[in-house]
């Protein structure tokens, strides 16, 4: 067992159920309008507006720089702002009503020419993704600040994990319950109007639990209140972010988990229909192939919990990376919906592990960084980890543009070739388990388990044990 629960970490205030339970909700406000976006932007503005695959490639490299800027920038300036209300909750506040209005946005293009719908679609990707950094990151940032505890760490990510599951079961099946056709195989002209309603939607849902995580899930520890003073500049801030070695195999594995997660919701609607042949009537059956993947992640969490304890983070970690790899692999062959159903399923179990251990490896990371330099930098992890992560749609759409192109799909037809249905295998069932394996590499240098955990655990201890005594010193 690496993981130590030293009686001195409970100097600080674990937080009631309830603060628990409003700071996970705020995991629905991120999964549904960042998976929202993921199911379906490529497939609506490929298949609906009509983009060329190439344009879409353009625009996601073009946003792509704006990603460069945008997600550090705002990690670090968080890690730097005083306000009376703290660091990372006015951010919050001040992305609730624009990013709930992106979220419908996103789905009402001009449809004049491909050129409005280009300028349009640039336009709503780069203001939907500022203002959902601007959300997301302030909110897991506090994370690691909240919950000091490494059990507590895991008892909090269990609840977040389950709903944010529950969240993205809703956002992959609801879409299959209300859009009839959602490759737009036969032309209808509603189909457009159908994918707003799904946008309607999700900008409620994010407007009302950004409002509850705000209001009684969001706390900023006193202990840290001056941390912004000993805040590093921008450019140190990435100075010692990407010194930190652990912090450089954990981003390389995450950006290969995060790819997966990405091609995996974007491909399945396609897949689906022209691979597994769903046909019309069955289109719920679309929604029901994710949903498969996401209650199997709920239901192995107990099994990740009960490895955590027994092997540690790192170790399950290296396990999920293989479990995923193997059962995607199984996507080059499978030819009916059981078939898709069982891999999607066996899927679930690497994908459920995933999401259970990210934040928490992340948060370790964290802890050693503030044991390096003395100041909690949770913002400047979180903006270079999400810029970084942000890429795997890039990387995504790039890997679609590549084997669209060349199997004569640059534009769409409701008819594709045999060619463009080996394209699909291709992207499902080998690129993405060779994805895997590079982030399994990568976290085989992981450095902070065994020994090295213990060591951490301890002088963080004392850290913490010294700016709670000034704090108190200095409000006496």
């Amino acid at each position: 067992m690496e993981e130590t629960d030293l009686k001195s970490l409970k100097r600080f205030e674990r937080y009631d159920f309830k603060t628990k339970l409003a700071f996970s909700i705020g995991e629905i406000t991120d999964t549904v309008a960042y998976q929202g976006f993921q199911l379906l932007v490529f497939v609506f503005y490929f298949s609906v507006v009509k983009l060329p695959v190439m344009w879409i490639s353009i625009g996601f490299i073009i946003w792509s720089v704006w990603n460069a800027i945008n997600d550090p920038l705002i990690g670090i300036l968080s890690d730097k702002t005083h306000t009376r209300w703290g660091r990372r909750i006015p951010w919050m506040i001040l992305t609730a009503v624009p990013l709930s209005l992106m979220c419908f946005l996103l789905w009402t293009p001009p449809m004049t020419s491909d050129q409005m719908n280009f300028i349009y679609y640039m336009i709503v990707l780069f203001l939907f993704d500022t203002f959902f950094t601007m959300y997301s990151l302030n909110h897991v940032s506090l994370f690691p600040e909240m919950f000091i505890e490494e059990e507590e760490r895991a008892e909090v990510n269990v609840m977040r994990m389950v709903i944010a599951i529950i969240a993205l079961i809703i956002v992959f099946l609801l879409p299959s319950l209300i859009i009839e056709d959602m490759a737009n195989q036969y032309g209808y002209d509603y189909t457009i109007m159908q994918y707003q309603t799904i946008g309607l939607i999700f900008a409620i849902t994010v407007g009302v639990t950004i409002f509850i995580t705000i209001k009684w899930g969001s706390k900023e520890r006193v202990q840290f209140a001056t941390d912004y003073e000993t805040a590093p500049s921008f450019f140190n801030s990435l100075k010692f972010t990407f010194s930190n070695k652990a912090f450089i195999f954990f981003i390389i594995a995450w950006l290969c988990m995060a790819t997966v997660q990405s091609i995996l919701p974007t491909l399945v609607p396609l897949y689906a229909t022209y691979v597994l042949k769903v046909a019309e009537e069955n289109s719920i059956m679309i929604g029901v192939l994710l949903l498969a993947t996401f209650l199997v992640g709920i239901f192995t969490l107990p099994l990740w919990m009960k490895l955590r304890k027994r092997w540690g983070l790192w170790q399950i970690s290296l396990s999920i990376f293989a479990v995923l790899a193997i059962t995607l692999t199984f996507f080059l062959w499978i030819k009916g919906l059981l078939t898709a159903f069982i891999s999607m399923g066996l899927g679930g179990i690497g994908i459920g592990g995933s999401m259970y251990i990210q934040d928490q490896l992340l948060a370790q990371i964290i802890d050693d960084d503030e044991i390096q330099h003395g100041t909690r930098r949770e913002g400047g992890f979180y903006g270079i980890w999400a810029f970084v992560t942000r890429f795997s749609g890039v990387i995504t759409i790039l890997l679609i543009g590549i084997v669209f192109t060349g199997t004569g799909w640059g534009e769409f037809t409701p008819k594709p070739g045999a060619e463009v249905i080996w394209g699909l295998r291709l992207l499902m069932g080998l690129i993405a388990p060779v994805i895997l394996l590079i982030g399994f590499l990568a976290l085989l240098f992981y450095p902070i388990h065994g020994k090295k955990l213990q060591e951490n655990l301890i002088n963080l201890t004392e850290i913490h044990s010294k700016k709670d005594d000034l704090k108190k010193k200095s409000n006496f």
